[in-house]
C-alpha cells in the first residue's frame, strides 16, 4: 500500500474526499448497523504517472485518506487566512482528529515556536493514544507518518530548544491532554492493513473488529502516561547534564 502526498490535489479535484467545516471536521456516518463504531471503508486509487505506479487511500467516515484530503484543502488557502485557520484548528482541537495539530504546528513554527511545539506534542500524544487503541498493530505506523506533516521547521525547533519540549510534555501530563480528544480513533486505525483489505474487499468492520474494547483503555492510558513521563525525565536529565558541563 503506497501513500503519497502528491496525489492529494487530484483526489480533491475528483470530488472524492470530504470538505473542511469551520466548526470542526465531520465525516459521513452511514447507518450500516446498530454499532456506532461500524465502519465501511472504501479505496480510492490514484495513478501517479507513467512510471510512478499508483497510490491507494482508505476513505470513508473520516479515514486516513479523508484527513489527507482535508489537509490539502487547508494548505490551499492564501497567506491571509493562516491566522484564521490556525485559530480554528486550535479551538476545535478536541473535536478534530489530532492529525490537524501537526498542521497547526507547521503554521506557527516560525511565528510562535513555543506554541508550535506545544501543538506538536499534544498531537503526537493523542495520535499515540488513538493508534494504541487499534486492534491492528500496523496502525501504529501512523504515529511517525502523521507527525512528519508538522514539517522540518518544527523538528529544528525541537532539536535546538529542548526547554520547549520539556514544557510541552509537562503540559500534556499535567492536563491529561493526551486523552481529551472526542474524535474517533478510526482516522488512525484506518491507516493499518486490516482496514485497507476490508476496503478492497468491500467489507464492513464492526467496532470489535478494529477498536479495542473500552474496558482496556485505562491500561492504554497508563502505558502512554508512563511513556510521556519517561521521555520527560530523559529530556530533563539531558538538559541538566548539558548545563552542568558548561
Amino acid at each position: 500500500m503506497m501513500k503519497s502526498r502528491s496525489s492529494l490535489t487530484r483526489l480533491l479535484g475528483a470530488g472524492l474526499l470530504t470538505a473542511f467545516l469551520a466548526v470542526g471536521v465531520a465525516g459521513a456516518q452511514d447507518d450500516v448497523s446498530d454499532d456506532p463504531n461500524a465502519r465501511s471503508p472504501e479505496i480510492v486509487i490514484v495513478p501517479l504517472g507513467d512510471e510512478e505506479g499508483e497510490a491507494h487511500f482508505v476513505v470513508g467516515e473520516m479515514a486516513w485518506g479523508d484527513v489527507l484530503g482535508l489537509l490539502n484543502q487547508l494548505q490551499s488557502g492564501t497567506g491571509d487566512s493562516v491566522i484564521e485557520v490556525a485559530q480554528t484548528l486550535w479551538t476545535s482541537r478536541d473535536l478534530n482528529p489530532p492529525f490537524f495539530l501537526f498542521e497547526l504546528a507547521r503554521l506557527t513554527a516560525e511565528s510562535d515556536p513555543e506554541f508550535a511545539v506545544q501543538a506538536y506534542f499534544l498531537g503526537r500524544s493523542r495520535t499515540m493514544y488513538d493508534a494504541a487503541r487499534c486492534l491492528d498493530s500496523t496502525a501504529l505506523d501512523v504515529i511517525n507518518e502523521a507527525s512528519g506533516y508538522a514539517g522540518e521547521t518544527v523538528v529544528q525547533v525541537i532539536a535546538s530548544r529542548p526547554e520547549l519540549t520539556i514544557a510541552a510534555i509537562e503540559h500534556v501530563i499535567e492536563t491529561d491532554g493526551a486523552f481529551a480528544s472526542q474524535a474517533s480513533p478510526w482516522w488512525a486505525c484506518s491507516f493499518g492493513t486490516n482496514a485497507y483489505f476490508a476496503a478492497v474487499n468491500g467489507q464492513t468492520l464492526t467496532g470489535d473488529e478494529w477498536l479495542m474494547v473500552e474496558s482496556r483503555w485505562p491500561s492504554v492510558r497508563a502505558r502512554i502516561s508512563s511513556n510521556l513521563q519517561s521521555n520527560l525525565d530523559m529530556m530533563q536529565g539531558a538538559v541538566a547534564a548539558a548545563t552542568a558541563a558548561e
